[in-house]
């Protein structure tokens, strides 16, 4: 682990089960993919765990212990800088799972991986993954399909970062997290979305404001709930559109 001065703490996972009463056995979208079969293996391999807030899943230049394919958390993948704090590069849902560098052959991240929206997510230990993606080519198919999106999907980040205001960003980062944990409500405190916007606290307090004074969410102490989804994008750049635009079409 860097010894940069980091907001996330190491907490315990606890399990717990899913239970969608729709005949599925996951939320995750990649998951979905795979032929019965081959779900049925890695659901065998695979464990459901409690990922909260904050909790360290995967440390920079460390070995690898677990991959997640998120059900309705969040994780962020954050650049840790050396003067404290850090950035975030991208967040994965049930649309992924991370570290998608286990798929690569990779054996460690530069990135910290983090939980940023409670919830449930499935993890598979590395090595179980790794056979399970050498036995399955389906799986590896998925998965380079899965990886030209996190490709993409960063590239129109870094776009959206250098040309849109910070609201436009905030609302698509809780439109991402609305798709995500499918659920209205969720946690999230105006410091941490500053720490993923990579802009001062005050800044997001001012977009956030913005956003609730046009009736598109409300905030508390810890936890923000979309009032108004169709006007949350219509608040947003182009960037949310075009991302989920290329799911659609590579994960289809």
């Amino acid at each position: 682990m860097s010894t940069t001065a980091s907001p996330f703490t190491l907490t315990e996972e606890s399990g717990v089960t899913i239970a969608l009463g729709d005949g599925r056995v996951s939320r995750n979208r990649l998951l979905n993919l795979l032929p019965p079969d081959a779900l049925e293996a890695f659901v065998a391999a695979s464990d459901v765990v409690t990922v909260k807030t904050k909790d360290i899943l995967v440390e920079p230049d460390a070995p690898i212990p677990y991959v997640y394919f998120p059900e309705d958390c969040v994780i962020s993948l954050v650049v840790l800088l050396e003067g404290g704090g850090g950035v975030e590069a991208m967040t994965v849902g049930n649309d992924g799972c991370t570290p998608v560098v286990a798929f690569h052959g990779v054996e460690s991240t530069g990135l910290l991986g983090c939980g940023q929206v409670t919830g449930a997510a499935r993890r598979v230990p590395r090595d179980d993954f790794v056979r399970l993606v050498s036995e399955r080519p389906v799986f590896t198919r998925v998965l380079h399909r899965y990886s030209q999106l996190v490709f993409e999907a960063v590239a129109q980040s870094a776009a959206c970062n250098r040309m849109h205001v910070v609201e436009q960003r905030c609302a698509r980062w809780l439109l991402m997290s609305h798709d995500r944990v499918g659920r209205p409500r969720f946690d999230l405190t105006q410091a941490f979305l500053a720490q993923m916007l990579g802009v001062r606290r005050a800044g997001v307090t001012v977009a956030m404001g913005i956003l609730e004074r046009q009736g598109l969410l409300s905030h508390g102490r810890g936890s923000v709930t979309i009032v108004d989804r169709a006007g949350l994008e219509r608040a947003s750049c182009e960037c949310y559109r075009a991302i989920k635009r290329r799911e659609e079409k590579i994960l289809s």
